[in-house]
């Protein structure tokens, strides 16, 4: 074992920030039907969900970008900006569809809850449909603070967003936790000087182990085990 990761299993973090896409939920499936539905209104082709899913994470005017590009006509980002309100209207409509808690994911949320530690969520989604999806799966009365990438002037990876969900929980960068899955939330979690553990197969087009993350797991339901503010993980039935 790493220095590093006796160093996870000795220490309890007093609070945790949960990236939500690829994190938390699996959201692709709805993801990739509004941005085929703006594609499709454009006169492009639309997308396998396999292929969106690496394209997420960046935001809604970031997934138009790699969306339109992928299909063979790059936008600006001033053109990407003004399809943005667009393609809310059409995620909004399905964003509830098929969008799930991945496994172990509310059994974790459930087990910090109960053993006393804050937890915020922290996402580069637009904030109406954050909640939206939070509150459809149940899962709102877990966090104290929630920060959506229209929340603050910045987006992963700049630190504000974390900084923001911090503040909101009264916490300190060196008792946080940041637990998601792609280079955004590594980068964010290193600005903010926090620790930063990402899941393995999240919503990122490179292996989570190359983006500097103090630890990767192999699944939600390890991180009990890998911090010392475990008592066992209980599981729903």
């Amino acid at each position: 074992m790493s220095q590093p990761d006796q160093a996870l299993r000795a220490w309890r973090p007093g609070a945790i920030v949960w990236d939500l896409d690829g994190t938390l939920v699996e959201s692709a499936p709805d993801l990739a039907t509004a941005l085929n539905a703006l594609l499709n209104e454009e006169g492009q082709y639309g997308h396998p969900v396999a292929n969106v899913r690496p394209m997420i994470g960046g935001g809604v005017a970031k997934l138009i970008e790699r969306g339109f590009r992928a299909a063979g006509t790059p936008l600006d980002p001033a053109a990407c900006d003004e399809l943005v309100p667009r393609f809310m209207e059409l995620y909004t409509a399905c964003a509830t569809d098929h969008t799930h808690l991945v496994p172990h994911a509310r059994d974790v949320l459930q087990h910090f809850y109960d053993a006393g530690i804050r937890q915020a969520l922290c996402t580069n989604k637009p904030m109406s449909v954050t909640q939206l999806i939070i509150d459809s799966l149940d899962i709102s009365g877990f966090f104290s603070c929630v920060v959506g990438g229209d929340s603050t002037e910045h987006k992963k990876p700049h630190p504000l967003p974390l900084q923001t969900c911090l503040q909101g929980m009264g916490a300190q960068p060196q008792e946080a936790l940041m637990v998601g899955d792609s280079g955004a939330d590594v980068g964010a979690a290193r600005a903010a000087g926090v620790t930063v553990i990402l899941v393995p197969d999240g919503y990122t087009g490179v292996a989570a182990a190359t983006l500097g993350a103090d630890h990767v797991i192999k699944n939600l339901s390890d991180i009990p085990g890998w911090i010392g503010a475990s008592t066992g993980l209980k599981r729903s039935a």
